[in-house]
């Protein structure tokens, strides 16, 4: 996407001057919205919980919080507080699926069976089962040593304020790029 934007760049640089205030605008807000979308957004774990970053936001969930970790559509962690999905952790497609194999099922954290089975998402070939398999794991791990404690804090929730922004000075340049 950042190539595709940079020879567009180059384009209009190439072209009539109104070319570049024209498009230029568009393109940075195609590369801005690719940077947001597919490169920020991101699942940490540390010693204090979990730390889900999504386009407009960050969301750190405790440990103690969490109540149940699902795959279904992404990895979302059902919470205290209601539930935070993981945009960096999406459930495979049916296209994924079909390269799937059956050890890609096998060793999970007990938290990801379901009737004897796992979903698709679990499988630690896809994106939401390599994120579900790390949390699961460690979760479990402080399940089991009776170290989960809900202290009812609430979860931390910081805005991206500079990418609200950055969205919106964008999106009113290309319309000024188009007006006038």
């Amino acid at each position: 996407m950042f190539v595709a934007c940079g020879i567009g760049f180059v384009a209009a640089l190439m072209g009539a001057p109104g070319d570049l205030f024209a498009f230029t605008p568009m393109l940075a807000l195609l590369a801005f919205g690719a940077w947001a979308a597919y490169w920020r957004p991101s699942v940490r774990i540390d010693d204090e919980g979990v730390v889900v970053a999504n386009v407009f936001r960050t969301v750190r969930v405790p440990w103690g919080q969490i109540r149940r970790i699902d795959t279904r559509y992404a990895l979302m962690l059902d919470t205290t507080h209601g539930r935070v999905s993981a945009w960096a952790a999406p459930a495979p497609g049916r296209y994924s699926l079909l390269f799937a194999q059956r050890e890609h099922g096998t060793h999970l954290p007990e938290s990801s069976y379901v009737a004897g089975t796992v979903r698709p998402g679990d499988l630690v070939s896809s994106d939401s089962g390599a994120a579900a398999y790390l949390v699961r794991r460690r979760w479990e791990e402080l399940r089991d040593s009776d170290r989960l404690v809900d202290d009812g804090s609430p979860r931390d929730v910081t805005l991206h304020v500079a990418t609200i922004a950055g969205f919106a000075v964008l999106v009113l340049a290309v319309v000024l790029g188009i007006v006038v």
